[in-house]
């Protein structure tokens, strides 16, 4: 990794909405053995930063919003195996202490999954709260199973029928974030 700072947007104190967002220079990061370095391609917003920016949610300040990225893996720890210089991937940040909205953020390993090529940036970062609210919905509210054992949702008619082929990648997908 060549650059030894990067730029960010932080925010220092509750409140303020977009105005109180800053552009600062920070570290660029190192991963520790079992965390990626990722170059940041895409970034998505979720409730939680809504939370801690209106002081539902109380973190330590300076904080550098968002925990849902997308991007390249430009470095791995030691102990990585999964992934290698130039995958594209997915990745889930601590939701406390964020750091999405950077130019390269660090991701444990076991929260980063593959990103299919057929998938943008834009639409990886953004699933993962999708597919965590869609999932929610179905398993807690509708009582769906979407292990095979129940009816299964059809993602083409909402019938109870057998799912389609892009329902199954996504779950997989999102069932390979959640499970690891």
């Amino acid at each position: 990794m060549a650059a030894k700072t990067m730029r960010a947007v932080h925010y220092s104190c509750y409140g303020g909405g977009a105005d109180g967002l800053e552009h600062v220079e920070v570290p660029v990061p190192a991963p520790d053995k079992d965390e990626v370095l990722v170059k940041i391609e895409a970034a998505s917003l979720n409730p939680i930063d809504c939370k801690i920016q209106k002081g539902t949610v109380r973190p330590l300040f300076p904080r550098i919003p968002v925990s849902y990225v997308a991007g390249e893996v430009v470095e791995v720890g030691s102990e990585v195996k999964d992934f290698k210089v130039g995958d594209k991937v997915v990745s889930t940040l601590n939701t406390f202490t964020g750091g999405g909205l950077v130019e390269y953020a660090v991701a444990k390993a076991n929260l980063t999954v593959s990103r299919p090529a057929e998938v943008s940036a834009a639409e990886g970062a953004g699933l993962l709260i999708a597919g965590l609210t869609a999932h929610q919905a179905l398993v807690e509210f509708a009582g769906i199973k979407l292990d095979g054992t129940g009816p299964q949702v059809s993602s083409q008619t909402g019938k109870h029928t057998h799912h389609s082929n892009l329902w199954s990648t996504k779950l997989k997908f999102h069932q390979e974030l959640r499970g690891r």
